[in-house]
């Protein structure tokens, strides 16, 4: 610390006697005290201003980049959301959606590049996934026990995600957490799921499709976020699709 201040210290000096050289060569040669005395006024009236403008870009400047690395911080929490709870949800949604085809283009998304995931994301934002439980009756109880059994095993980590108060910058991402949870809410408090008939579980349908259509939403833009920035993390990714049925984690 001392070392520093004695850099300081010794520089502060040497531009001192460099403003009386400068100065007083030019009194000596031209000879006009008062054009150098009016010449300093003028300069001192504009130093207020310069540390007005930079002091206010600095602030622009430095929020600026503590904006980003929170919301870089919040990307990398997605990839533990996903390998926590995400993922799987995806899976056992996708797995009995009746209407498949409206995510059948994300088998592709190996092949995309970041104009595929800006347009796919837009198309996501301005509509919502289409979807509908197609389930027979007598296999509704055990597909809503093991959705109830994923989600209440992942509740405390769910609940983490939402308290974070960073999380209030990402408005899609909150938004999933928060039905998620509701999704969570409806099938705990519903002890008996045989008790569950076609308009009860019409009403579930909803809860699913809220759920659903955010997670997919998510999930691509999660993916947008690997592509460019970390490639070799996207290919797990890739080959743990949950809309590719054929997807496997091996590589070949």
């Amino acid at each position: 610390m001392s070392e520093r201040l004695s850099w300081k210290m010794k520089f502060s000096i040497l531009m001192v006697i460099l403003i009386i050289i400068i100065y007083g060569s030019n009194y000596l040669i031209l000879g006009d005290a008062e054009h150098i005395i009016s010449y300093i006024w003028t300069h001192l009236g504009f130093i207020p201003v310069d540390i007005l403008v930079v002091a206010f870009l600095l602030d622009e400047i430095i929020e600026k980049k503590e904006k980003e690395a929170m919301l870089e911080k919040l990307d990398m929490l997605m990839s533990t959301f996903f390998s926590e709870v995400g993922n799987d949800l995806i899976s056992q949604l996708s797995s009995v959606n009746k209407y498949k085809t409206n995510t059948e283009n994300l088998k592709e998304i190996k092949n995309w590049n970041q104009n595929d995931y800006e347009n796919k994301l837009e198309e996501l934002k301005d509509s919502t996934v289409d979807f509908r439980a197609d389930i027979a009756p007598e296999e509704r109880e055990e597909f809503l026990e093991d959705l109830r059994t994923l989600l209440a095993g992942k509740r405390e980590f769910i609940i983490n995600l939402i308290n974070n108060p960073n999380l209030l910058e990402k408005e899609e991402f909150t938004g999933l957490i928060n039905a998620i949870l509701h999704l969570d809410e409806e099938l705990e408090h519903r002890t008996d799921l045989a008790l569950v008939n076609d308009t009860d579980f019409g009403h579930l349908n909803g809860d699913m499709q809220r759920v659903y259509s955010k997670l997919v939403y998510e999930w691509v833009y999660y993916l947008k976020y690997l592509d460019k920035h970390y490639p070799y993390m996207i290919a797990l990714m890739i080959r743990t699709n949950p809309f590719d049925k054929d997807a496997s984690v091996y590589v070949e």
